[in-house]
This record gives structure tokens, C-alpha cells and sequence, in this order.
């Protein structure tokens, strides 16, 4: 399983860590988790902490993209934890081309004020 769900008390915050290669069935679990989610009235707020990402499938990349864009006005902000420079820029050109959510990248140093940021 290279997406896992990390536990966390707050019920509008999805919790990820990432960890290897993305197929297809790794998206409609997370996907399954969050359309269980969207049922609130708050909007979702993304934690992701990127381990080791090796890339994904083609599938689960479309998959990920057509999820995403039936559901951008659903979603708050994302917090993405990771050592890797290209994800610190994919955060910035997301908050470009999506107003609605607003998306930082944090150091692994950095996961608790990350965490804090998300949760506030």
C-alpha cells in the first residue's frame, strides 16, 4: 500500500503519507475516504507527508485529476510535507491556478507547524 491514511482526530482534515509508486487503487481508496468526508458542511483540508514518491500510473493520474477538479470547491487548504524541491514548486503553481484551496509546502522539519497550519 503506498498511500496510507494517517489517523487524525479532526474530522475535516485527511491525513496521507505517501511512500513509493501511486496505481489506480491507491486513488479510489483515498477517494472512497474523502467522498465519505465531504458529507460535512466544512471543507477538507489535506495533510501529506511524501516520503519516497516514485511516481504514478497513468490511471491513477487521471483518476486523481478528474476526482480533483469535480471536487476543488470542496477543499480548504493542503499542507504537503516533503524533502523534494519540485513538489515546493507544484505548491506554488497550485495556489496559481487554484484560488479556492491554498497549498504550502513544509520541510520534514518542519510537519508540526504544518500540521498546526492545516488544523488552523
Amino acid at each position: 500500500m503506498t498511500v496510507k491514511l494517517i489517523p487524525h482526530k479532526a474530522d475535516q482534515i485527511i491525513a496521507l503519507e505517501i511512500d513509493g509508486w501511486i496505481d489506480a487503487e491507491d486513488i479510489d481508496r483515498v477517494t472512497e475516504l474523502i467522498e465519505k468526508r465531504l458529507n460535512t458542511d466544512e471543507k477538507l483540508r489535506i495533510y501529506v507527508e511524501v516520503n519516497n514518491f516514485s511516481g504514478m500510473s497513468l490511471g491513477a493520474l487521471i483518476k486523481d485529476l478528474k476526482f480533483s477538479l469535480q471536487h476543488l470547491q470542496d477543499f480548504e487548504k493542503e499542507a504537503i510535507v516533503s524533502d523534494r524541491k519540485w513538489l515546493e514548486g507544484l505548491a506554488a503553481l497550485g495556489n496559481t491556478l487554484f484560488s479556492g484551496i491554498e497549498v504550502k509546502h513544509f520541510t520534514p522539519a518542519e510537519k508540526d507547524r504544518a500540521l498546526e497550519w492545516v488544523i488552523g
